[in-house]
């Protein structure tokens, strides 16, 4: 039938397309698309050797199926993603001095360890205030009273 060579086909194009995407977007996020993508060019492969688009169509119903309600959940947890904190993220939590005074808003400087740091605050903070470091955007401490 030259219809079914037409879907099937279509479907083999379709998941190799959604092989491609995954190459832009990485692995981590288009590990989906790289399995369903699977499942269609698989089901063409078939329903091409069987001349029948019914049967492709059906075989990556329940595959796609299949897939969501069990294999999805399975990968997940084989997916390790790992975040590990890079030195910077230290700095959150710890206690600096006020050496430049730091307006409400504005910016000033601040002494943690032996380096000085700009900082700003949502409260104005005087030389020689005890502060703690809540968040660092950049190169600036965001920082508040202790």
């Amino acid at each position: 039938m030259f219809i079914a060579a037409q879907f099937t086909q279509a479907m083999i194009v379709v998941g190799m397309a959604l092989f491609l995407i995954t190459l832009l977007i990485g692995i981590e996020v288009g590990i989906d698309l790289i399995l369903v993508g699977s499942i269609l060019i698989v089901s063409g492969f078939i329903g091409l050797w069987t001349d029948s688009y019914v049967v492709a169509l059906v075989l990556a119903s329940i595959l796609s199926v299949f897939y969501v309600v069990y294999g999805r959940s399975l990968v997940k947890q084989k997916l390790v993603v790992r975040t590990q904190s890079t030195n910077i993220d230290k700095l959150i939590g710890q206690v600096a001095i006020v050496k430049k005074a730091v307006p409400a808003g504005g910016y000033g400087m601040v002494k943690l360890d032996d380096e000085e740091w700009r900082a700003t605050s949502a409260q104005d903070l005087s030389v020689g205030t005890k502060v703690t470091v809540i968040a660092l955007k950049g190169v600036t401490l965001e920082v508040e009273k202790k």
